[in-house]
């Protein structure tokens, strides 16, 4: 999030990543405390699986095919075949839309380009911003968060 909104603002109004790091650990956050919410989620999909799908990121990453399955049987249109499967994965590629002409150069509002929706999808590209203190800090909010909740982010 912090690139896509620093994306969108002139070089004089970005928000130090440091800054942004210590306002979301202590749940200042542009849509309200984040671990609240994905715990919310993540108990009501529990409680409700034929409600709320719970996905995680690196899941989709670490086996597309076993989480866009369980994303189509959720939705009620399981594949009928490994081929249709395949033709959706490579269609939702991330390299794929990403090099989509309209996703190069258009953009839906005048101030926001539509490849600010893309970055590089790599699990783990935090790493490359943020410093081991914010890893820490955050590692730590994040086991505080979730104790006891069985989530594991």
């Amino acid at each position: 999030m912090w690139h896509f909104f620093n994306n969108r603002k002139r070089l004089e109004d970005l928000s130090p990543l440091e800054e942004v790091v210590e306002n979301f650990c202590k749940g200042v956050h542009p849509y309200g405390p984040f671990f609240e919410h994905v715990l919310e989620y993540w108990e009501e999909s529990k409680k409700m699986p034929q409600k709320i799908l719970f996905l995680k990121y690196e899941d989709l990453k670490i086996d597309p095919k076993k989480e866009v399955a369980k994303i189509a049987l959720f939705l009620g249109k399981p594949f009928d075949n490994e081929e249709d499967l395949e033709i959706v994965l490579n269609k939702c590629s991330m390299e794929r839309l990403k090099n989509l002409e309209v996703n190069k150069s258009g953009s839906i509002f005048s101030h926001i380009h539509n490849s600010a929706y893309f970055r590089k999808g790599v699990v783990g590209e935090w790493k490359n911003h943020m410093t081991p203190e914010m890893e820490e800090q955050l590692d730590k909010i994040t086991n505080l968060k979730l104790q006891g909740s069985g989530l594991e982010l």
